[in-house]
Parts: C-alpha cells; structure tokens; sequence
C-alpha cells in the first residue's frame, strides 16, 4: 500500500502578487494599491499545497534553491501538511518565481524567473520513494528542461508499471511543446490542461474535437478547464459532459488550474465518479478565484463542499 495518497512532482516557484494593478507609474513614483501577498504556486507545488489543503496525504517533488525563497516553500508547505522531505535544495540556481501585477479584471499577467526548476530531475533510483503514492500528479511541462521529454516518459511508464493513477498538466504550452507531451499521453490517465493550452498543442479549437485528439494518442480520460466557460470532460467510458462555470466575483485566476488538478485528485481518492469530481474541482477553482493567490479563499474540504452545494452555475 503506498504510503502516500499524492506524488505532487515538477514545477514549484513563489508568486509575489499585487492588485488591482491598473498601469505601472513612471521611475520614482508612487502607486498605492490595496493588496500584496505571497504564496507557494506552480503546476506542481500549487497542486500539492491545495491537496494538503482538503486534508489529503501529500509529498512534494520539486527542486528549489538555497535561499529564502526556498526556506519560504518548505515551511508553507510543512503548514498545509505537505511532506517536503523529497524537495531537493541547490545552490546552482534561485527558487523559481514569478511577479504577477493583477488587474481588476483578475487576469494574471506573469514575469517569471524559472531558476531551480530548470535544473529539477528525478533519477531512476529515487523511484521507489517518489512513486509511494495512490496518485502521481506530474505538472510544469513545457517548464521543466531537465525533465521535461524523456525522463517524464520514464517516470509516467513506471508509475504505470506499479498500478498508479496518473494525473497531468502543464504550462505556457505552445504547438512546440507537444513533441515533449505526446510521448507521455499513453501513461496518463487524467489530462487536465486548460482548453487554450491543449488547443495551441493539437491546432484544434472545438472542445470536443480537441478532447479527442488526445484520447486518440492515449489519454484516459481528457480535462479540459474553460474559465468562465466552465470544464469539458471526455470521461474514459460514457457519454462526453460540460459543467458551467460557479458565478462569482473573480478577483485572481492565478492558480485556478492548478487547484482544479488538486480537486480531481481528491475526488480521486474520494472514489468519486468523474462527473462529481469534476464539480468538487470547478469548487475547488472558484475557491481559489476569490481571493488572490493560487489558494486563494481555499480553507478545508468540507468548506469547499458546502461552496459546491450551495454556490449558483453561471
């Protein structure tokens, strides 16, 4: 039995945030705006925070730097209970980071250093105690030069040789990056990419018809979140569903991803069917899109279920 319910590996940095963010004033001036926060974030490392979060057993497998933005991310994520003791630290490069200027439209402009996790891998060796989970969530492709490609193909196959689940995303995809995804799309069972990125990636535009594209290349069962359009879900067996959007005031989309990635986990484990799932995890986001930051007004599960059934659908 593994020991853990997630695996929560690739990309990991810390996201300075401010908003509302209206223009940028001239050298040496002034602009006072109403909030400034700092959190952990990433495809993988928001992933994992939001897990610990709604209370599931999580690790994370991500590379930071020596530095106090590295000691920032263990000691957040030891707060949420994530376990942090496969987070590797080097001094060949800063944590991975991120400025984000958030107007009050809650779009999230990014400028971002990529330091460690360009560097982070996982060897072969460290298999066995990387892969001692119910689920393995691999996010940041498209972020990860060292791991990208290859080596995720290798630990996405093992994953799979041992009987894990296997969820997956990614980000800033490009029509470039799907030479690095497709060889993993056979070894994933949950593909939640956004609609824009899966879309970049198969030259699709039609939900359906980009869903498909991937499930004929392997994938299980296709994710695609939509925004305020709500999600698209091709399930491995049954009939393709939508559900809309929750209607609320959006303040930071940052993060709303990454979070849905953590509610499908935890439906997962819960032994929840897709569809439930995929409404705890539209719960889950819209969570975190009212408050700023990738967890945004993410407290506890059973906060997060009272939002699900309670909270209007556009």
């Amino acid at each position: 039995m593994p020991r853990f319910d997630v695996s929560s590996i690739g990309l990991c940095d810390v996201d300075l945030l401010g908003r509302p963010i209206t223009h940028i004033p001239p050298e040496g001036k002034l602009e006072l705006i109403n909030q400034i926060r700092m959190t952990v974030a990433g495809t993988a490392g928001a992933t994992a925070m939001d897990c610990g979060i709604l209370g599931v057993s999580v690790q994370g497998v991500f590379t930071v730097g020596k530095d106090d933005l590295g000691d920032y991310i263990c000691s957040k994520l030891t707060g949420f209970g994530v376990d942090c003791s496969l987070i590797k630290r080097t001094d060949k490069a800063q944590t991975s980071a991120s400025i984000l200027p958030i107007p009050k439209s809650g779009g999230r402009p990014a400028l971002h250093v990529t330091g460690a996790s360009a560097i982070f891998n996982v060897d072969e060796s460290e298999y066995d105690a990387v892969l001692d989970a119910k689920i393995i969530h691999v996010g940041g492709t498209g972020l990860l030069q060292s791991f990208d490609g290859e080596p995720t193909v290798r630990l996405l196959k093992k994953a799979k040789e041992l009987g894990r689940t296997t969820t997956f995303d990614l980000i800033g995809a490009s029509a470039k990056t799907f030479a690095l995804v497709e060889p993993c799309l056979p070894y994933i069972d949950y593909f939640i990419p956004s609609i824009e990125e899966a879309g970049e990636m198969s030259g699709l535009t039609d939900p359906k018809a980009i869903a498909q594209f991937y499930k004929d290349r392997g994938v299980k069962n296709a994710v695609l979140t939509m925004g305020g359009d709500g999600v698209y879900v091709s399930p491995e067996t049954g009939e393709d569903f939508t559900l809309p959007a929750y209607d609320i005031e959006v303040i930071d989309t940052t993060g709303c991803g990454d979070s849905f990635s953590a509610g499908i986990i935890v439906g997962l484990i819960k032994g929840w069917d897709l569809y439930q799932s995929a409404r705890f995890a539209s719960a889950v986001a819209a969570k975190v899109a009212m408050g700023l930051g990738s967890d945004g007004k993410l407290v506890s599960f059973e906060d997060t279920i009272h939002t699900m059934n309670t909270l209007k659908t556009k």
